[in-house]
């Protein structure tokens, strides 16, 4: 064992045996199961069946969004207040 400085030594002699001859835990990891087989591809293809029906976008979520457009007050005085606060404070911790 060789000494580096007053702080710490260097074990120079390498042991495969663990910590205070105790050996280590062999862990093994169990191997990945693959379905290459017919139904593998058949879940796959009625997924993308299912995806192909879906439609391009929701006609509820469009017509909020819409009410929300035309709204004049939307969104809320006190809601802009919150934002810009939070804008200016999150630009002037950035630029410190």
């Amino acid at each position: 064992m060789g000494r580096l400085n007053e702080y710490m030594e260097v074990n120079t002699s390498y042991s495969t045996s663990g910590v205070g001859g105790v050996p280590p835990a062999i862990r093994s990891t169990p191997a990945a199961k693959r379905s290459a087989g017919p139904e593998s591809f058949a879940s796959s293809s009625a997924l993308e069946e299912a995806l192909a029906d879906l439609p391009a976008s929701r006609p509820e979520a469009v017509a909020q969004a819409k009410a929300l457009i035309a709204d004049p007050n939307y969104p809320s005085s006190s809601t802009m207040r919150q934002i810009s606060n939070l804008l200016a404070e999150n630009l002037m911790s950035a630029g410190e």
